[in-house]
């Protein structure tokens, strides 16, 4: 009776971890789809091996390239509202089909967008 019952909590707890580390993530056809407006969240790695985190803003979409408003600020916390602080003295652009990759983590820091608002 024991042993069913720490494989259950066992099974539970597994299951619970799957699902868990499918919270922060973006599919390819979400990012397929944003329109300007939505703020794409990135999470990182730098060589402190702390997740760091920083927004952009999408401001317009023409043709293949997104324009965006990058955040002023990074943070370690992906819930810090500095992040969504953007500088809008420069918009800057990316090619949909690089922006596409980070639905998957990209690189040594992998960089990778978590969520979309």
């Amino acid at each position: 009776m024991f042993a069913k019952l720490i494989v259950t909590a066992c099974l539970c707890a597994i299951i619970a971890f799957a699902f868990a580390c499918g919270i922060n993530t973006v599919s390819r056809e979400e990012l397929e789809a944003v329109k300007p407006g939505a703020i794409l969240t990135y999470r990182y790695r730098k060589s402190d091996n702390k997740e760091w985190f920083y927004s952009d803003k999408i401001t317009r979409i023409d043709g293949d390239t997104i324009y965006y408003n990058a955040s002023k600020n990074e943070s370690t916390k992906g819930s810090d509202a500095r992040i969504k602080e953007f500088d809008t003295t420069q918009e800057l652009s990316i090619k949909k089909e690089v922006l596409l990759k980070y639905a998957d983590e990209q690189g040594e820091e992998k960089k990778k967008i978590i969520w979309i608002e």
